[in-house]
């Protein structure tokens, strides 16, 4: 028998990352990233990839925090792996 909580997971279009005591939701299926995200992501460019994934308002709010990249890293990290990936840039292993 399957885990309801489990099978809500597998189904969720979205994903929240916790950083700095802030909750950040990002979108877990291809068909919502946007060109730009994907584009970011063919350059391996971790700001544009991060940026893409949270879209305006919450990059507006990472931004405001004023990071350094040895800062912005771990938070990278963790979006993409609650996005699929194993790190920024490297996409998402095959179900083939």
């Amino acid at each position: 028998m399957s885990d309801p909580r489990q099978d809500e997971a597998k189904d969720a279009t979205t994903a929240t990352v916790e950083f700095r005591g802030d909750t950040f939701t990002v979108p877990r299926g291809y068909d919502d990233w946007t060109v730009d995200f994907l584009e970011s992501i063919e350059e391996g460019k971790v700001i544009g990839i991060v940026r893409g994934a949270l879209g305006p308002a919450q990059w507006r709010r990472v931004k405001s925090m004023n990071l350094t990249m040895k800062q912005l890293q771990p938070f990278a990290d963790d979006i993409a792996a609650a996005m699929g990936f194993g790190s920024p840039g490297e996409s998402p292993a095959s179900s083939d």
